[in-house]
C-alpha cells in the first residue's frame, strides 16, 4: 500500500516537474502578438464574408419586393403625385391660354370641364377609351359641356411629359385626337421602351410627321403649355390622374360614368 502511494506521489512530482519551463526559456511577445494578429485577421475575414453574405441577401428580398409590387397606380382612384399638392402655383406668365385644339364643345356650354390627365396613367387610358366618347356624345357634342383637356403628367412616370409634348404638337397639324387616342390605346408598348415617336408616326402622315418632330426638338411653346397646365393643377391642389373639374367643383373622386353623369346633371338643373 505504501509503495502504491509512493509510485502516485512520484508521478504527479514528474507530471509537475515536465510542465515547469526550464531555466534557459524566455517569453517570445514577436510570436505571441504575431499570432494574436493572425487570429484578429481571420476574425475580420469571417464578419466581411458574414455582411457580404447578409447584404446579398437583403438585395435579393429588395429584388423580390420590387418584382411583386403594386403598379404605381394600383390606386382605384387614380395615379398620385409624390409632390404635395399645396405647392406654390406657378408665375402668372405660363398661364397660356388654351389651344383651340384642346378644347371641343360649345362656348357657350352652361358647364365647362376640364380634364387633367397623364399620357402614362393606366387609369386616364381607361377614362379616355371608355368613358370620355359617352361624356362627348351625351354632353359635349349636345352643347351641355365646353371639355379642355389639360396635361399633367406626373413626374414618376417616365415617358408621360414626351407624349404631352407629342400630341401637343400634332394637335397643331390637326392631329391631336388621334395622336391621343393612339398613346391610350398603345400605352403598354411605349410607356416601357419610350418609343413614342413610333407609336405617333403610325397615325400622322409622313410629312406632317416632320413638323411634329421639329416642334418636339425645339418649340419652346410646348413645355410652356404643360406648365401652364401644371400650374393649374397645383393651384387647384390636385395630387392625381385623372381628375374633373366642372364648373370649378371636383367630380369625383370616382369617375365612374354613373357618378360623373348624375354631377353633371346636378349642375345643369334649373335652381
Amino acid at each position: 500500500m505504501e509503495h502504491d502511494e509512493m509510485d502516485v506521489d512520484r508521478w504527479v512530482d514528474e507530471r509537475l516537474s515536465s510542465l515547469t519551463p526550464s531555466d534557459d526559456w524566455r517569453p517570445d511577445s514577436t510570436a505571441a502578438f504575431s499570432g494574436l494578429r493572425r487570429r484578429q485577421a481571420q476574425s475580420r475575414r469571417r464578419w466581411w464574408l458574414w455582411a457580404a453574405a447578409s447584404l446579398a441577401a437583403a438585395s435579393a428580398c429588395a429584388a423580390v419586393a420590387l418584382m411583386t409590387a403594386p403598379p404605381a397606380c394600383a390606386n382605384p382612384l387614380g395615379c398620385a403625385t409624390s409632390a404635395k399638392p399645396s405647392t406654390p402655383p406657378a408665375p402668372a406668365a405660363l398661364r397660356a391660354e388654351v389651344a383651340p385644339y384642346k378644347q371641343s364643345g360649345s362656348s357657350t356650354a352652361p358647364v365647362t370641364c376640364e380634364l387633367f390627365s397623364d399620357y402614362e396613367c393606366p387609369h386616364c387610358a381607361a377614362f379616355h377609351l371608355e368613358s370620355l366618347p359617352r361624356l362627348a356624345a351625351r354632353y359635349v357634342d349636345a352643347g351641355k359641356v365646353r371639355l379642355i383637356q389639360r396635361d399633367f403628367p406626373l413626374a414618376h412616370h417616365r415617358y408621360a411629359r414626351l407624349a404631352a409634348r407629342y400630341a401637343d404638337a400634332a394637335g397643331s397639324s390637326g392631329y391631336y385626337q388621334a395622336v391621343a387616342d393612339k398613346l391610350y390605346r398603345t400605352q403598354a408598348v411605349w410607356s416601357v421602351d419610350g418609343d413614342v415617336d413610333g407609336q405617333v408616326a403610325k397615325v400622322v402622315p409622313a410629312p406632317e410627321m416632320e413638323k411634329v418632330r421639329a416642334e418636339v426638338r425645339s418649340d419652346p411653346s410646348l413645355d410652356q403649355s404643360i406648365r401652364a397646365d401644371e400650374a393649374e393643377a397645383r393651384e387647384r391642389h390636385i395630387d392625381r390622374t385623372p381628375t374633373l373639374i366642372c364648373n370649378g367643383r371636383l367630380i369625383g373622386p370616382n369617375l365612374a360614368m354613373p357618378q360623373v353623369e348624375t354631377q353633371l346633371d346636378a349642375l345643369m338643373a334649373p335652381r
